[in-house]
């Protein structure tokens, strides 16, 4: 299964700012892979980049 996100620039805006400033960890880890998402990585990439 493939998991492609387009994001538009708004979307990745707010996601660079949520991962950068949300009070809650698991927030910003969550913000930073939607964004590593939109940027065509792997899924197993996105795991060892945040170490989850």
């Amino acid at each position: 299964m493939k998991c492609v996100v387009v994001l538009t620039e708004v979307e990745e805006l707010t996601l660079q700012q949520l991962s950068i400033n949300h009070w809650h960890q698991d927030i910003r880890t969550r913000g930073a892979g939607v964004l590593m998402l939109g940027q065509r990585l792997k899924v197993p990439v996105i795991a060892k980049r945040l170490g989850v």
